[in-house]
């Protein structure tokens, strides 16, 4: 007897043990984990693909604007630098003479000046007691005008020289790399001669072209993929069109720009990438094409729901959508309404989820 009395507490606590346990996972798998996509991928028309080059947003090229034996090159291509910082400098001793010359200019008209003022004060008061003429006078005052006048003249020939003199130091333009270089130093250069490309830091964009009979299917910020073949697992990256040209250039076709949005890192200026688009057909509405798994039926044929996972909050919103109807070869489904581009939605046990629900992404 003294042992069964010992047992039974212990059995009754470890039973309770084992149930606060249970209903503490219990409670855990109340957080769902989600499985997702992102929208991106639009329908309602023909994909087309582009070649493309990738270029910085900001690029420039650079060169002297005045002319002259080159003395110091002091970068060279892939080399990093910041803005303000020297690239090339020209031979200064032409200009240091040039503006030694304006200085002397500038002193020369200084006395000249004085002197004609002077002249003019002598004048002046002989025509005021009468010994001296009218036209006399006239000249005296034409003269210490000019004298004036020259003056300016010459501090204008300073201020050149000195702006001369400050352009033989070419500067970064701002922080970037430099892409190309073609110059070395103890040549004569031209101004305005390309002797640097520079470009910046930061956002890329995708130049290629876009042939007449198509044009008018393609609007600013339409969303298009990007893909970089010659990188090793094909890197591919997001787009919007943000720059269509007015007039048409080689074989006629239209320049344009994509802007890439969060590019990786190691995509760099001048690599080839090929751009996906999705053409608008004419009197149809363009959507986006999400997996049936997706979808909650509605009431109607035409109407259901889908989950969008809100990252900042980790809670899923139900959202009305309506179809087009059209279906892809990947049972996916056109959705025409209720959807954005970037949205994330749930694509799997949509049958189980509430409006607000708590949920996780899935670890992949």
């Amino acid at each position: 007897m003294p042992i069964q009395i010992i047992k039974k507490p212990f059995f009754m606590i470890l039973l309770l043990a084992l149930t606060a346990c249970q209903e503490e996972v219990k409670i855990i798998d109340q957080v769902r984990a989600l499985k997702t996509i992102t929208i991106e991928t639009q329908g309602g028309g023909r994909q087309r693909q582009f070649s493309g080059i990738v270029k910085a947003t900001n690029s420039s090229s650079l060169s002297f604007e005045v002319g002259g034996k080159v003395q110091e090159v002091k970068v060279d291509i892939g080399d990093v630098v910041t803005k303000g910082q020297v690239l090339a400098r020209l031979d200064r001793e032409p200009y240091k003479l040039d503006v030694q010359a304006a200085e002397a200019e500038l002193a020369t008209a200084n006395s000249e000046y004085r002197n004609k003022v002077q002249h003019f004060s002598r004048v002046d008061e002989l025509e005021k007691k009468g010994f001296s003429s009218k036209a006399e006078w006239d000249r005296a005052l034409a003269m210490r005008d000019t004298a004036k006048n020259q003056i300016s003249f010459a501090s204008s020939k300073l201020k050149l020289a000195k702006r001369d003199l400050r352009l033989t130091v070419l500067l970064a333009p701002f922080d970037g790399s430099i892409a190309a270089r073609s110059v070395d130093p103890f040549v004569k250069v031209l101004p305005g001669a390309k002797l640097f490309e520079i470009n910046a830091d930061g956002s890329l964009d995708v130049e290629f072209d876009i042939p007449e009979t198509i044009i008018g299917k393609v609007q600013l910020g339409l969303p298009i993929k990007i893909k970089l073949p010659t990188l090793k697992g094909e890197v591919t990256s997001n787009g919007k069109i943000s720059f269509i040209g007015s007039e048409a250039g080689v074989a006629n076709a239209f320049p344009a720009k994509a802007h890439m949005l969060n590019p990786p890192d190691f995509i760099k200026p001048g690599m080839t990438a090929d751009i996906d688009l999705i053409l608008s057909n004419e009197n149809e509405e363009s959507g986006y094409l999400v997996p049936l798994s997706a979808i909650l039926a509605g009431d109607d044929a035409s109407l259901g729901y889908v989950f969008i996972f809100n990252p900042k909050t980790s809670t899923v919103t139900k959202t009305a959508i309506e179809a087009s109807g059209a279906m892809s070869t990947s049972n996916r489904i056109e959705i025409i309404k209720g959807l954005a581009y970037g949205d994330i939605i749930a694509v799997a046990g949509v049958n189980f989820l509430n409006d607000g629900q708590q949920v996780k992404l899935m670890t992949p």
